[in-house]
């Protein structure tokens, strides 16, 4: 008994069929496995598993860096508590600018309040006046000096500066329009209204 067929066109399709299988066999084993694709499953759940414990280590890491930030954040905001009056103190503010006025030698024009604005942030109200005097330019100069060295924190801003007049000795004096803004720390009932 033959296996093979004695024609020779016969004999390379039976060839041709067992390469195709062999070949069809050897791509199963190797290549379409169901259990290579299993595995490359599971290599790529380890990868995703790997990157994400690597993640949570650096969580881990920023955690304690991140409890720092918060406390240097809380130091930082209680030292600018500190230098930001409360709402009654806006009223000494303006007495010691009228004090320094007076030491200085200048005469107070006019000073106008406006309205208390909130702040973007919420925390403070913008408290903001319109403040004229006169008297001589380096006095002025000094005296907004002076203002923006308070030991709350006042800005002052200077809108305009013109010769005003002239003294009986020759003095040239001038007129100042500046802006002042402060910040305010809000009542306590209202700041804790807003927390609750």
């Amino acid at each position: 008994m033959t296996v093979l067929p004695r024609d020779p066109r016969a004999q390379y399709r039976a060839l041709g069929l067992v390469l195709l299988l062999g070949g069809g066999t050897a791509f199963h084993l190797h290549f379409w496995n169901p259990r290579s694709v299993e595995l490359a499953e599971l290599a790529e759940r380890v990868e995703r598993t790997e990157r994400a414990n690597a993640l949570a280590g650096l969580q881990d890491g920023n955690l304690a860096e991140i409890h720092e930030d918060l406390a240097l954040g809380e130091r930082q905001l209680a030292v600018l508590k500190r230098l930001i009056p409360r709402e009654g103190e806006v009223e000494a503010i303006y007495e010691a600018i009228a004090a320094e006025t007076q030491s200085l030698g200048l005469e107070l024009v006019r000073a106008l309040p406006s309205d208390p604005v909130a702040d973007s942030t919420g925390y403070f109200v913008r408290q903001q006046w319109v403040l004229e005097v006169e008297g001589g330019y380096h006095d002025v100069g000094r005296f907004l000096t002076q203002v923006a060295s308070f030991a709350r924190i006042v800005r002052p801003e200077v809108d305009e500066i013109v010769p005003s007049r002239i003294t009986d000795s020759g003095r040239q004096l001038v007129h100042a329009r500046f802006s002042l803004e402060t910040f305010v720390l809000p009542p306590e009932d209202a700041v804790s209204s807003e927390d609750g």
